[in-house]
């Protein structure tokens, strides 16, 4: 089966979400994770300038074949 990932704006939104869920006999599970960050459209565009211009003065890394093949999983 499909999942669904919800993203609550407040409190209020993720209990009405989780009574719903529960009356209607549909198993949840809620996580909590450091990495959950969402960047505004401004803020992704900086990170990406930030990283353009690192690039730009050098500041880049390689990877080897085999690097790459562990990132990836292969």
């Amino acid at each position: 089966m499909e999942s669904i990932t919800i993203y609550p704006k407040n409190e209020q939104q993720k209990s009405l979400l989780k009574s719903l869920l529960k009356e209607m006999k549909v198993r949840f599970e809620i996580g909590i994770s450091d990495e959950q960050t969402l960047l505004s459209e401004n803020e992704f565009i900086a990170k990406i300038d930030k990283s353009i211009k690192q690039a730009e003065s050098g500041k880049t890394n390689k990877l080897t074949s085999e690097q790459q093949k562990q990132f990836l999983g292969l």
